[in-house]
């Protein structure tokens, strides 16, 4: 899945530690402390957003965008709280003011950028999340590539996010969901050698797999003929995850989805 802001929460690093000047000057000094003040309350609101209490969450973002007009992460907290309340158009309108307030911050470039492909504009999204991968501030471009794949997929662009998944893996040998899914697309187009490649790659970094690698695992060692192999796959995967959806799936004899 993709890296979602709400769940992984990437957004309270954005600026909050930000150093601001010092000033002898009396109202250099207020403004740095309503600078400071909303940073404060932005914080607050993406922890009241964390445990679920929007409302409250909506009250420090306002307070925020009151103190500090200017501040880009109260107005992606604002796009964050409308997200989670429904409200797309708000939410959406919110993330322009954010761009705005920070313009080419590939941060909230790549958060827009989820947001649009969650709610069915994966091509508008692929855009979003090339800019925030192509700026040199941006210190994860391999999620972004991989992100990308993942709204290829939904298109659906298998060829693109074969690219795009491949570039993840080039900025990040490690990325274990770029491995995952170019395991599945490459199972799709019957290439089952790489399939193979890079189920075996990903289990190599991860030794408790996951239940959908697993059932792939097995339904790709089928595909190459080697039985003992597939059998491996399912006994571990029937150890590891036996309430998994995958776990029933291989029971009922029901090929992956």
């Amino acid at each position: 899945m993709i890296r979602r802001t709400l769940s992984c929460m990437p957004f309270l690093g954005l600026l909050l530690s930000a150093c601001v000047t010092t000033s002898n000057s009396p109202f250099q000094s207020d403004k740095t402390s309503m600078k400071q003040a909303a940073q404060d309350n932005v914080a607050l609101a993406i922890q009241y957003l964390k445990s679920g209490n929007r409302n409250a969450a909506m009250e420090k973002v306002q307070k925020a965008i009151d103190e500090d007009p200017d501040s880009a992460n109260a107005y992606t907290a604002e796009a964050l709280i409308y997200n989670a309340n429904g409200d797309l158009s708000n939410a959406k309108s919110a993330y322009k003011t954010a761009m705005r307030k920070a313009p080419d911050d590939p941060e909230i470039e790549n958060d827009y950028a989820v947001f649009l492909c969650q709610h069915g504009d994966a091509k508008g999204s692929i855009d979003y999340f090339m800019k925030a991968a192509a700026n040199p501030r941006y210190s994860t471009p391999d999620a972004a590539y991989s992100n990308a794949g993942l709204c290829a997929q939904h298109i659906p662009d298998l060829k693109a996010a074969d690219q795009y998944f491949r570039q993840a893996l080039a900025r990040n040998p490690t990325m274990l969901e770029p491995m995952a899914q170019l395991a599945a697309i490459s199972y799709q187009q019957k290439n089952y050698l790489s399939a193979r490649a890079f189920i075996e790659r990903f289990n190599a970094l991860s030794p408790s797999s996951r239940p959908d690698v697993l059932l792939l695992g097995v339904e790709n060692e089928r595909a190459l003929g080697d039985q003992q192999a597939a059998t491996d796959y399912a006994k571990r995967l029937m150890k590891l995850y036996p309430t998994s959806t995958q776990a029933q799936q291989l029971q009922q004899g029901v090929p992956r989805g």
